[in-house]
């Protein structure tokens, strides 16, 4: 028992879903625990001094200078990052368990916790002192970040843990809860369903760049009659089941075909892609028609690009 536990949250990209729910169940329970033992740690859950700085009050009621001040910024701190840290956990966990198939980047996974923590900490720093604040733009300017993350989704989770991180350093931990419970489990719904998946609707273009290349060295300027000409998208139920129905018809169908990529999902539904070489004389809609009807029902879409 004590061995899955464990296994549980080293491997966490293994069950996403139900780790998840352990560990936030966990977390909340902990939480109450402490609140109810520790009642002045409320004000860093539940985002009270937030609503101060909003009214335009102080956050401390120390004055400046004072010592009570200097230790109690130095305790805020510390629950500050230790609670964006826990909370940007299980982010990095969905984050494993939905790019562990297409390879993820480890430096990605370090970057959104890390830069969390820093947030939440700089932002206990300056929320008190507009001169801090001012310094800390003109520091930030002056360091220039390059760097092109290579899939769009990668930028979510970094204002996700821009967002905790936020959330922690005001001391609202209770609001950096729901943005990081929402977030991930909205995350692995879209993930696991395929929600948004619309291949059939866009051509891959790239598919035929190395094609073209080719044709282009041939030396007399002129496409090859044996290259491709056209890209087939078919979704299929079963990706691998669908590769045996389809490369038979396209046998009969085309003057050459070659499978380029197969996306797929866990579960094995995904979209087999194809570059092909269709004659004068083919329809594609005749081809996509023959396709649906003769692999049925295992392929529930193509289209000719």
């Amino acid at each position: 028992m004590v061995r899955r536990l464990v296994d549980r949250f080293t491997y966490p990209a293994e069950h996403p879903f139900t780790t998840l729910t352990m560990y936030y169940v966990l977390l909340v329970g902990v939480a109450a625990i402490v609140l109810y033992f520790v009642p002045s740690a409320r004000a860093m859950v539940s985002g009270e001094r937030l609503a101060q700085l909003l009214q335009g009050g102080g956050l401390f009621d120390g004055k400046p200078g004072g010592g009570d001040l200097s230790w109690s910024t130095t305790l805020d701190m510390a629950l500050a990052m230790l609670g964006a840290f826990t909370l940007m956990m299980p982010t990095s966990w969905v984050y494993m368990a939905e790019r562990r198939r297409k390879g993820f980047d480890q430096g990605m996974v370090q970057t959104m916790i890390v830069l969390s923590l820093a947030i939440a900490g700089v932002v206990v720093i300056v929320r008190n002192s507009t001169a801090l604040a001012f310094s800390l733009t003109g520091i930030v300017a002056a360091v220039r970040f390059r760097n092109t993350l290579a899939d769009t989704r990668d930028t979510l989770y970094i204002f996700t843990g821009i967002g905790v991180g936020l959330a922690a350093g005001v001391q609202a931990l209770a609001a950096a809860l729901v943005l990081s419970a929402i977030f991930n489990f909205v995350t692995l719904l879209f993930w696991r369903g395929d929600y948004g998946m619309c291949e059939l609707g866009r051509a891959p273009r790239h598919l035929l760049v190395g094609v073209d290349a080719a044709a282009k060295d041939t030396g007399k300027g002129k496409k090859s009659k044996k290259d491709f000409n056209a890209v087939l998208l078919v979704r299929a139920l079963d990706a691998q089941r669908a590769r045996s129905a389809v490369d038979p018809l396209l046998e009969a169908e085309v003057s050459r075909f070659e499978l380029a990529e197969v996306d797929q999902n866990r579960k094995g539904q995904g979209v087999l892609k194809y570059r092909i070489r269709l004659g004068r004389k083919t329809d594609p809609r005749a081809l996509e028609d023959a396709l649906l009807t003769r692999a049925a029902p295992t392929v529930i879409g193509a289209r000719v690009h």
